[in-house]
């Protein structure tokens, strides 16, 4: 009897760490359609999970490349230590490295986001009733955020957007995130490489899907005289078919970040920082900064 309930109690811890990070669709899964309230600014921040610097160069992007005429953008940009994919979003995401976040593994059991919160909590802070979205074909890419008004985790990309499409078309959200995993899946099976077909097509892909967004986004600012900032970026690059612990290899830890708006002239920097995202896509929708313990600064 003394076993059976030793057996039951480890049973029990291993189902119990088991489930610690795991998906929560009762809490994480909205599906209210997110009304925007902004009548000209507005924010689509895109990440492509896992797309090295000279893989996207390396690449036919045209759509990505059209953006380059009103865009401030980088391919040397530093996306911090902890080389996979919670802690990189999350710097990104929250504007903090993860020294302040807490975050140094794909686990956030140790994450301070109460401390330092994320993107979406702190806009709500300065305009409380912004219609905010989130769509992924990642699990966790939706416990990097919250405030949402609409959630949602998709099986496939041509699902999730369709799904950005209905959403543009009906709510206009003020702010949309979109997190494609597709490159990150193909790098780790075929290699994160420019040399690798199956790779290189991912991105490509993702930059086709990249082009429907962006026709949908160039006929509201037409039709409805809207303003939108669109930001593109990746948690990490990878080398072979891996990227954990790789923070001295260039290839992985510096990455590529464009940030889009009508207003701006091309602008090709040098050098950058992920965790400059935040503080400029808050500034675009007239959010508040001041006082907050970030780690970067607006790019314009």
């Amino acid at each position: 009897m003394k076993s059976k309930t030793v057996l039951f109690f480890w049973g029990v811890i291993i189902i119990a760490s088991g489930c610690v990070d795991k998906f929560k669709p009762k809490k994480e899964i909205r599906t209210e359609c997110p009304e925007g309230v902004e009548a000209q600014k507005k924010l689509l921040f895109i990440g492509w999970d896992g797309v090295r610097s000279d893989a996207l160069i390396a690449a036919n992007t045209p759509n990505l490349d059209s953006l380059f005429g009103q865009a401030i953008y980088s391919f040397n940009v530093d996306r911090g230590p902890y080389t996979v994919s919670t802690p990189g979003w999350s710097s990104i995401l929250h504007g903090v490295w993860p020294s302040k976040h807490g975050l140094t593994e794909n686990s956030f059991r140790k994450n301070k986001y109460d401390k330092y919160p994320d993107i979406f909590t702190l806009m709500r802070r300065t305009k409380s009733n912004l219609g905010l979205a989130t769509l992924s074909n990642w699990d966790s890419f939706l416990q990097i955020t919250e405030e949402e008004t609409y959630a949602q985790r998709f099986e496939t990309d041509p699902e999730m957007v369709q799904e950005a499409l209905n959403l543009l078309t009906n709510c206009a959200p003020d702010v949309m995130l979109m997190h494609f995993d597709y490159p990150d899946a193909s790098g780790h099976e075929f290699n994160f490489s420019p040399n690798s077909l199956e790779y290189r097509y991912s991105i490509e892909i993702s930059d086709y899907y990249l082009g429907l967004i962006m026709s949908k986004i160039k006929q509201r600012e037409q039709d409805f005289n809207e303003q939108w900032m669109v930001v593109l970026t990746t948690d990490h690059g990878g080398d072979g078919t891996g990227h954990g612990g790789q923070d001295d290899l260039l290839q992985t830890r510096f990455v590529w970040q464009v940030v889009r708006a009508p207003l701006f002239s091309s602008s090709n920097q040098t050098h950058g920082k992920v965790v400059d995202l935040l503080p400029t896509m808050m500034k675009w929708m007239g959010c508040e900064i001041g006082g907050l313990d970030l780690d970067g600064t607006s790019l314009y």
